[in-house]
């Protein structure tokens, strides 16, 4: 009898696992569609372009002078020519400082009162140079030149036979002691007329 309950309970607790085992297993739920999450799309990064700056604009400097040592010049020579003229030039103005201040006085050569060729003597006296005081022997001294040819300086003489002179000054004009009324005066050598002869004391 006791076998007969304890074949019972064990067939019991065999049909109660069976049953348990059974019994439906919950499945849990599967949604129909899953939401994928929202992406948010970063917003595009404007690109900002630098401006490209200007060229700096650079002074070439300017090129440093080089100093140059000047040439040594050799100072001019003067020449004859030149020392003769300005020997000629200071004949001319030692005449024409007198001119109006000067008055002819016959055989005087100077300093204020002047016949003809007194006044040619005190001229030429200032270049050192001493000449006869008459004009007839005046006209055989230096060079004989022709009226054309005259420079500065040479001295111009009038009348046949001689018995004037005068310094030729340049632009066809004379410096001379003229005569008691006009003492010491500038004339026109073509006015003046009479012209004889010209001579240069003077070497050029």
């Amino acid at each position: 009898m006791l076998a007969r309950k304890t074949a019972l309970s064990t067939a019991l607790a065999v049909s109660a696992s069976l049953v348990f085992s059974l019994a439906p297993v919950a499945v849990p739920a599967v949604a129909d569609e899953v939401t994928p999450p929202a992406v948010t799309e970063p917003s595009p990064t404007p690109t900002t372009v630098a401006p490209t700056p200007d060229p700096i604009a650079t002074e070439t400097p300017a090129p440093t002078p080089t100093e140059t040592a000047p040439a040594t010049v050799p100072p001019k020579k003067t020449t004859k020519a030149q020392k003769a003229r300005a020997k000629a030039m200071k004949v001319v103005r030692a005449a024409l400082a007198k001119v109006k201040k000067g008055q002819y006085v016959r055989g005087r050569s100077g300093p204020n009162s002047f016949d003809c060729s007194g006044l040619v003597l005190y001229a030429y006296r200032k270049i050192g140079m001493k000449l006869p005081h008459s004009s007839r022997t005046l006209s055989h001294r230096g060079k004989k030149v022709s009226k054309k040819n005259l420079k500065v300086g040479d001295l111009v003489f009038f009348y046949t036979p001689v018995h004037h002179v005068a310094i030729y000054i340049g632009n066809g004009k004379i410096v001379h002691a003229r005569n008691p009324r006009a003492d010491l005066d500038v004339s026109s050598l073509k006015k003046y007329g009479h012209y004889n002869s010209a001579r240069r004391i003077i070497k050029w």
